[in-house]
């Protein structure tokens, strides 16, 4: 199901191509070249999802998310890229925190069409790719910086970004943005940078530096921008983020590898940010990995500052991926947050397999939060089409509301 604005911009779309076409000068056969000699992409998702939460009435939604990209070809290293979005929302018994449902859980996929990247590129020499325009931007595993793919609108960014390789182990990302659509369709206005630098020599080792500048520029509140339960105006949340990563496989034979991931970061105010922004993160991985199958041990802490006032934030991160599925931490609580997560998966007869198993308690005083269950699976039919059920179980000991979710889902790619 299509909704009458997405068809009215793919119509409009379509008659600026043809009248593109029909001109007969050098930069119009230029342009009909870049345009013919593109590529079309379609991507189709219809949803399934049902969320419990104590004190709220059940919330069940049926939404269908279709995304239209246009790529030209590439000219002297430059290209464009288009790409529309429509989430049309047949079931509606949820709140979408834009649609007034307030007694229903939350889930926030509202309805809308919108523009969801459209920049310019040029790509070059050794690797070098800039950026000008909207896009989505996902960075190494997106616990700091990702465009949120779960949520049927991603977040996209308006930004300027530069990456490229300084020789086959060095390499470089820089983005300056000034505004962010978030998973709400909400713009918000920003003077955020980007920075990363990485070397690695071998698959054994690969290490990176890191530092992300959050800056929301809005002069009040907007719905689904990043927050801190510290009270104040809108840029009370902007921070800084400086950071270190080591990550890595290790062979030990008979086709065993074991995996291993050990991150620090630190967090302080940045931009009018408040000055009781003062945190630590930790993250510490290994396990093993033999024949498609992982058993996986994960320690994460997302620190508070000495009052327990303020806990450690990744306000531009993809956070579904983390700290439970059931989406109860995705802003950090003031006391912090300490994570113990054990997952296996593995791929069997086509379906992609995966169990979790979560510990919460405060990274301040120790508290029990509570524990959480995340189950999926997935299978891939072709190299176009896929399903997948999932489900996540929640069980509050100290903090937040029982919460039991599930997912169906279908997604196209062609």
């Amino acid at each position: 199901m299509i909704s009458f604005p997405f068809r009215r911009i793919l119509v409009c779309t379509g008659l600026l191509f043809a009248a593109s076409l029909s001109q007969e000068n050098t930069w119009a056969d230029s342009l009909s070249s870049a345009i013919s000699g593109g590529k079309i992409s379609l991507d189709f998702r219809p949803r399934y999802e049902f969320l419990s939460q104590s004190g709220k009435r059940d919330a069940n939604a049926f939404t269908v998310q279709t995304l239209l990209g246009l790529a030209s070809k590439p000219m002297a290293g430059l290209s464009a890229y288009l790409q529309f979005i429509d989430v049309a929302s047949i079931v509606n018994r949820y709140n979408s925190l834009r649609n007034g449902r307030t007694g229903y859980a939350v889930i926030p996929d509202p309805e809308e069409a919108n523009v969801n990247q459209a920049y310019l590129q040029y790509q070059g020499l050794g690797g070098l790719q800039v950026r000008a325009g909207r896009q989505e931007i996902n960075l190494d595993d997106q616990r700091f910086v990702g465009a949120v793919g779960f949520r049927q609108t991603p977040q996209s960014f308006d930004a300027v970004s530069v990456q490229g390789n300084l020789n086959h182990s060095l390499g470089a990302y820089a983005a300056y943005i000034w505004r962010i659509k978030n998973i709400l369709n909400e713009n918000v206005p920003n003077k955020t940078f980007l920075g990363e630098v990485h070397w690695q020599p071998s698959t054994l080792f690969r290490a990176q530096a890191f530092g992300y500048w959050y800056g929301n520029q809005a002069r009040s509140s907007i719905p689904g921008a990043a927050a801190c339960f510290l009270p104040g105006n809108a840029q009370i949340c902007n921070s800084q983020t400086l950071g270190l990563r080591f990550q890595g496989v290790v062979p030990v034979g008979s086709g065993v590898q074991i995996p291993y991931d050990v991150s620090y970061a630190k967090q302080l105010p940045y931009d009018a940010g408040s000055s009781l922004i003062n945190a630590q993160y930790y993250h510490l991985s290994t396990g093993v990995r033999w024949a498609g199958f992982g058993a996986i041990a994960n320690y994460m802490v997302m620190g508070s500052n000495r009052t327990g006032s303020y806990g450690f934030q990744t306000p531009l991160a993809s956070k579904h991926l983390f700290n439970g599925w059931a989406e109860v931490f995705l802003t950090t609580p003031p006391n912090g947050l300490r994570s113990l997560y054990f997952t296996l998966d593995g791929t069997l007869l086509g379906t992609a397999f995966q169990a979790t198993y979560y510990d919460f308690r405060s990274a301040y005083r120790g508290e029990n939060y509570g524990h959480e269950v995340d189950l999926s699976a997935i299978h891939r039919f072709s190299a176009h089409w896929s399903a997948g059920i999932q489900y996540a179980d929640y069980r509050r000991s100290h903090y937040g509301v029982n919460t039991e979710g599930a997912w169906v889902f279908v997604t196209a790619a062609f």
